[in-house]
């Protein structure tokens, strides 16, 4: 077998012999000088690459500029829409006879109703004789003590402490998710009748009460269409409050306040 050397020498040997020098030496010229061309050619190319990126920025620049920005924010619902929301057996907090009409619809699992216990509470401070508080449930599914809460509360005005259970469920709302039973203990702290507490939680009465107050809430996602201005309807989110049927546009007393004024005026 030849080796890869002698394979080489003879290469060379046959290329000394068909070539002078000098024709060897053009040809090396000639392939530095093909080489030099393509690395122009590739240095062209990237040059223009880079123009053309450069270009085409600019021209999506201008136009993502004339396009008009798009409005991500949500709109609000019309403040000046009055829902029609029957009371029926609902809990009512306050004077009964009040001319204007606050409906809280509440989850006993949410921190957000939670935080809005105090809330009822100076408004109801503040207007004591003007006010009324209407308690609603929509519990949501996510919850899974939520419903089950409620019905405690709702047996506890059988015993004439709705209000101290609802506040008390509220302070520890956290704990009903691993103590599911935790309205029974602070019943027995508030001197209610447990076991009684416990065959009319599951009343249909109170039951049927807190299906009713879900759907009444549930029925107002389309109460009116979308307008340039105002959301469609009403968002099914708690808390969800309405002052004499209409909702106000923030959670705050200043703002449901200013909503409670306009409606003694009327």
């Amino acid at each position: 077998m030849i080796s890869k050397f002698r394979v080489l020498f003879i290469s060379v040997f046959l290329m000394f012999l068909f070539y002078s020098c000098d024709d060897i030496s053009k040809i090396s010229d000639q392939i530095n000088q093909m080489k030099d061309t393509q690395t122009q050619i590739l240095l062209q190319q990237e040059k223009m690459m880079k123009s053309l990126v450069a270009l085409d920025k600019k021209v999506g620049s201008s136009s993502n500029a004339n396009k008009p920005k798009p409005n991500n924010k949500r709109k609000t619902p019309d403040p000046n829409f009055s829902h029609k929301i029957d009371i029926g057996n609902s809990i009512v907090l306050g004077n009964p006879d009040a001319q204007v009409t606050v409906t809280k619809f509440t989850d006993y699992q949410w921190p957000y109703c939670a935080r809005s216990v105090s809330l009822i509470d100076e408004l109801l401070e503040k207007y004591p004789n003007d006010v009324k508080v209407v308690i609603k449930n929509f519990p949501l599914a996510s919850h899974k003590q939520a419903r089950q809460a409620a019905q405690y509360a709702l047996a506890a005005h059988k015993q004439g402490k709705f209000k101290e259970m609802y506040h008390k469920i509220f302070e520890d709302f956290r704990s009903l998710k691993n103590d599911p039973e935790l309205p029974e203990k602070i019943a027995a702290e508030l001197g209610l009748d447990v076991g009684k507490l416990k065959e009319d939680m599951n009343n249909p009465e109170i039951t049927g009460l807190i299906d009713l107050e879900y759907q009444q809430l549930y029925t107002l996602r389309s109460a009116y269409p979308e307008s340039e201005k105002y959301a469609a309807g009403v968002r099914l989110a708690v808390p969800k409050f309405f002052i004499n049927g209409r909702e106000p546009l923030g959670r705050t007393l200043a703002a449901f306040s200013t909503v409670v004024d306009e409606e003694l005026k009327k």
